[in-house]
């Protein structure tokens, strides 16, 4: 009796040691991932990608500008070398605006990304990453790298780096780096990032409005999505 008394409680110990562990493993994700992420629910900003695809002698460069709000969802406007817009309400309502203003749903490699690393990012979801991957500090001490743990997941993503820096007249960018499952490497810089301290669906409307006032039809979307039927 004494003997299984003894066993059991080694085996509480071992228990209980794992669970610790395992609660300090994912404390210490999570502050990785804390020191990376928007602390705002509202803000504005620049942005420059880069793809490395399989075939082309250079990458493919682009830029632009965007606007993220936890209540309305994101505005990602390429300006350059061709006008593209990315309307991203949530996973069900999200679309490409073409150079003519005609609306499509998102598709493919850019609905994958977005949904599931750029949008989560601007949302500071730091669950879903600790849940979804594997977080560690690359071996320079200068970057995060997440792994996908779930075949799902591995299916469009083989890893994502993060890079903050802060400057004192630039600010703080992020460098997100995304590679995915067939191979190509996606660079993007998020850069000279404007908070709002605004609360409210109506208030982030209003500043999304004076952001886009030549193309407030794109907030209007965002505030009501159905209206993506009308045009």
């Amino acid at each position: 009796m004494i003997k299984q008394g003894k066993r059991l409680a080694a085996l509480m110990l071992v228990i209980i040691s794992q669970c610790l562990s395992a609660s300090e493993s994912v404390t210490d994700e999570e502050s990785l991932l804390n020191d990376i992420f928007p602390e705002q629910c509202h803000f504005s900003g620049h942005f420059t990608q880069q793809k490395n695809v399989e075939g082309l002698p250079v990458p493919l460069k682009s830029d632009g500008d965007f606007f993220y709000s936890c209540n309305l969802g994101l505005i990602w406007h390429t300006r350059s070398p061709f006008e593209e817009t990315i309307l991203y309400v949530n996973s069900a309502n999200n679309y490409r605006v073409e150079e003519n203003g005609s609306l499509s749903p998102l598709t493919g490699v850019t609905r994958y990304i977005m949904s599931h690393v750029f949008v989560r990012v601007l949302q500071a979801d730091t669950d879903y990453f600790v849940e979804e991957f594997a977080i560690s500090q690359t071996q320079d001490n200068e970057s995060v790298e997440l792994k996908p743990e779930s075949e799902f997941m591995k299916k469009g993503l083989q890893s994502i780096r993060f890079k903050k820096a802060e400057d004192a007249k630039a600010g703080v960018s992020l460098m997100v780096s995304v590679l995915d499952a067939t191979g190509q490497v996606t660079d993007v810089n998020i850069n000279n990032i404007e908070a709002y301290n605004i609360e409210g669906k109506r208030r982030a409307f209003e500043q999304c409005e004076q952001l886009y006032a030549d193309n407030r039809q794109w907030c209007q979307i965002l505030r009501s999505p159905s209206r993506a039927d009308r045009l």
